[in-house]
């Protein structure tokens, strides 16, 4: 098997499970966790503050001890706290499941992206980052349909219980399976304290960034995303719940809907994106994220179900599109060693972002209304244009 068709089957089994709990969790949360708005967003400002407290160390961790042992961690964490989730429909016990994910993700986030640029020799990443988020969409829409049968036949909760379990045979299978042939170990030297190699790691890392203009750039789009996204990730399905009035029943089948044709719209975009774009990454992101804030102000303050639908769509897919191009904008610039470390900074960055603006979008939401926190976000991906426009100018130059 191929190092690419690793990657596919990691990835994308594990987008399937993890879709499994996020197609049904706004539901699990808005009808029978009984969440009110503040709380959502809270939960993911949680998941956030672990990111950010944990990714640097599992970055350390990846590039020390290796990415695989990385991964399999990581997916493993995730599936324990989906099990504790789906157990336990009370704030409390979904808050520690969160910060449980956000600590697992860190374990994935870096070490994942590093481990393929290394196997494949940092060849031919463009093609296996867009084909593998392809390929990721298309496990997300088959896992849509998996969690509203389940749901619909069993219930919600056994959904999320199901994924989490099998999160854990994916991690063991990673464990055993994935092979890891060209991992460059950031050693410490003899003599040298454990805090002073980290520190000196995470210089070295802050010293690819700083020194490159169009990575610099990246970090500041990453930041402002992360400062946009927490809103809009927790207030959506409370918008679609409490705006237009859906019951959890219909909810199991809408929610299925909105996600299914979300991914299929990924998917087309991404494959239209993979003949046509070559190497203009940052203009067809310049592009996309103008037209983003617009959708993401229609969603908020049309009256009309179908036109909020819509435009849900539309914001879903071009969001998925963002990640994919930005990965290999960061992967061909970044060097091999300590590779997983520098893009832990990215992730951090991330998570500052929304652990920063999730709850001033929450409270918002709270004192206002849904759709005024929603707008919030799509107004925070204003200064996102201004680095990619710049970003753009420095790649054309260069």
């Amino acid at each position: 098997m191929s190092i690419q068709n690793f990657y596919y089957i990691v990835t994308s089994s594990r987008s399937f499970f993890i879709q499994m709990v996020f197609t049904l969790s706004a539901i699990y949360y808005v009808t029978q966790a009984d969440l009110n708005a503040l709380q959502l967003v809270l939960i993911g400002t949680i998941m956030e503050v672990s990111v950010l407290l944990f990714e640097m160390p599992t970055g350390l961790y990846a590039d020390h001890f290796g990415r695989k042992r990385s991964l399999a961690l990581g997916i493993s964490v995730i599936g324990f706290a989906h099990i504790l989730e789906g157990s336990t429909p009370e704030f409390w016990a979904i808050a520690v499941a969160s910060a449980m994910w956000g600590i697992g993700w860190t374990f994935i986030s870096g070490a994942e992206q590093a481990w393929i640029a290394d196997e494949l020799s940092g060849e031919n990443l463009e093609k296996t980052f867009l084909r593998g988020s392809q390929y990721g969409s298309l496990a997300r829409f088959t896992a849509i349909l998996a969690s509203v049968a389940i749901a619909s036949i069993w219930s919600v909760q056994t959904a999320i219980l199901f994924a989490g379990v099998m999160l854990i045979v994916l991690a063991v299978w990673t464990w055993i399976k994935l092979p890891e042939t060209k991992f460059v170990k950031v050693t410490r030297e003899k003599g040298v304290s454990g805090l002073t190699h980290m520190i000196t790691t995470i210089k070295g890392g802050v010293s690819q960034i700083r020194g490159n203009t169009v990575l610099v750039s990246i970090a500041m789009v990453t930041l402002f995303w992360g400062l946009a996204s927490e809103g809009f990730d927790r207030l959506y399905g409370a918008h679609f719940i409490a705006d237009y009035d859906l019951s959890e029943s219909e909810s199991i089948y809408w929610f299925g809907a909105f996600y299914a044709v979300a991914f299929l719209l990924n998917i087309i975009v991404l494959r239209i994106v993979e003949k046509n774009v070559k190497g203009q990454y940052a203009e067809v992101l310049l592009v996309m994220n103008t037209l983003l804030i617009g959708t993401m102000i229609v969603f908020a303050w049309t009256g009309h179900f179908w036109l909020a639908v819509a435009m849900f769509w539309v914001t879903s897919a071009l969001r998925n599109v963002n990640y994919p191009l930005m990965s290999i904008l960061t992967n061909e610039r970044l060097e091999s060693k300590g590779r997983a470390t520098a893009l832990s900074m990215f992730g951090q960055l991330d998570a500052f972002g929304q652990i920063a603006g999730g709850p001033i979008v929450g409270l918002l939401a709270l004192y206002t209304s849904i759709s005024g926190g929603i707008s919030a976000s799509a107004l925070l991906v204003l200064p996102v244009l201004y680095f990619l426009w710049r970003m753009k100018g420095k790649m054309n130059v260069s």
